[in-house]
């Protein structure tokens, strides 16, 4: 039993220690992001330019859907994310203490469709690990129906970290995508939610998060309420 147990301890240091050696060697500054950037093909430039606020929204949640924890993104992709997130670092809250660890971001969304009134509001929280570690996201969400009849409420905090995979295309890597979530079928007038996962992780570059409440009506009908995506470079 004792040979057991230090064979498990000795295992145990190896990967600590090995884990930690590898965040070191890829851990990113500002300047490899920056000089990925760099190397972005103008065509995609171009591209991303021509989009409006709400197109780079949209297609910032089809690429957070697409996309699984390991996934490499194409190079079409990978371009859009290093784009959105040189704008979001120049037009954000992107000072040192909204860098990696723990921050967190309020939101307050209506929404009247089929006779329905709601109002989805609450706290979205990450704290990310400097090196590599442990890193939770989540948070509390609050569906409130003012108006209406409704039959079932399902509430969602989603959260995707990208991490920089190398200087050459496709660049960007998905570290983590994933939810915390909760459904609920009766006493429906308030519906709160507060939860949080840990995950572990290697410093990323970009993170995203978003709230979102599907409703669903008493006549069957069913449509979803979302906030804005909270966007953070690390």
């Amino acid at each position: 039993m004792k040979r057991i147990l230090s064979l498990i301890l000795v295992l145990t240091l190896l990967f600590s220690t090995s884990a930690l050696c590898f965040a070191e060697t890829t851990k990113t500054t500002g300047n490899e992001v920056q000089e990925a950037i760099e190397k972005i093909k103008p065509v995609y430039v171009k591209m991303y330019n021509t989009l409006s606020l709400e197109e780079k929204e949209s297609e910032l949640l089809r690429i957070g859907e697409s996309y699984t924890e390991g996934n490499i993104l194409s190079e079409k992709d990978s371009a859009f994310i290093l784009l959105n997130l040189e704008e979001a670092k120049t037009i954000r809250e992107n000072t040192p203490t909204t860098r990696a660890g723990s921050s967190s971001k309020w939101y307050d969304v209506y929404k009247t469709q089929y006779g329905v009134r709601v109002n989805l509001y609450g706290n979205m929280k990450q704290d990310i690990a400097f090196v590599a570690g442990s890193s939770e996201f989540g948070g509390s969400a609050t569906l409130y129906k003012s108006e209406g009849d409704i039959s079932k409420v399902k509430l969602e905090i989603f959260h995707t970290a990208y991490g920089l995979i190398g200087t050459s295309a496709p660049f960007v890597g998905v570290l983590y995508n994933g939810s915390v979530s909760m459904e609920k079928d009766h006493s429906l007038s308030t519906t709160r939610m507060d939860k949080t996962v840990e995950y572990g992780s290697i410093l990323p570059v970009y993170t995203t998060m978003y709230a979102r409440g599907t409703v669903t009506t008493q006549s069957g009908d069913e449509f979803t309420i979302k906030s804005s995506t909270w966007k953070k470079f690390h």
